[in-house]
């Protein structure tokens, strides 16, 4: 019997792969619901500021 028993302070962290991406993609879906939202309010006013 060589073999030791693995104690939860030794066992192999998780990986926080999906929660990493999952942040980034909830990041840029809000990022692109802001600038959506302000070029549908705004979006008259910048092209005539503009002269387009």
């Amino acid at each position: 019997m060589n073999e030791m028993p693995v104690t939860p302070e030794e066992q192999p962290k998780k990986s926080n792969t999906g929660l990493i991406i999952g942040i980034v993609v909830v990041v840029l879906l809000c990022c692109c619901c802001v600038f959506g939202i302000g070029g549908w309010l705004y979006g008259d006013t910048l092209v005539q500021s503009l002269g387009l």
